[in-house]
């Protein structure tokens, strides 16, 4: 996969087949979110949220918005909207095709996310970590701080920040 083929932009509304698409490719039905939930999610927030592409094909994607408080949104539920006062911003889902892993794709989107995050004036930002990630996300500064069971038995709610 050359790398000059590849691009990261803002995601929209036409992009909720492919990210759908890429998440069943990425984790277990347990995981899945509805299509209804990635719609909900850019609607509220619709300026944080990024696609990469590989030729124009969608081959990944970052989910992230404003949050408020220390728990973690629910797992496949629709927001009704954002907190009325925000204190941090929240990185829910990156997901990469896996045939677009190892290709230097996570920290582009990642370094995007958090420089929208910095200029929003988030000096937090939470996630859970899923499926074995917390050594990832901890090389990016994150640290647990709390199970987030609900999103499974391993999973690790971190914070940065």
């Amino acid at each position: 996969m050359n790398h000059d083929f590849i691009t990261i932009r803002a995601l929209d509304h036409n992009d909720l087949d492919a990210v759908c698409a890429i998440q069943t490719a990425c984790y277990p039905a347990g995981f899945h979110e509805s299509r209804a939930v990635f719609a909900r999610k850019l609607a509220v927030s619709p300026d944080s949220h990024w696609l990469a592409e590989h030729r124009g094909e969608p081959i990944g994607y970052f989910l992230t918005h404003p949050w408020a408080g220390d728990a973690p949104p629910d797992l496949d539920h629709e927001l009704a909207g954002l907190p009325a006062a925000p204190d941090c911003h929240f990185l829910h889902d990156l997901a990469l095709h896996p045939v677009a892993r190892g290709k230097g794709l996570a920290p582009r989107l990642i370094e995007a996310a958090l420089q929208w995050g910095a200029q929003q004036g988030y000096a937090r930002t939470m996630l859970v970590a899923v499926q074995g990630s917390v050594p990832f996300w901890q090389r990016w500064g994150f640290k647990p701080v709390a199970a987030a069971a609900a999103y499974g038995k391993d999973a690790a709610l971190m914070q940065r920040g």
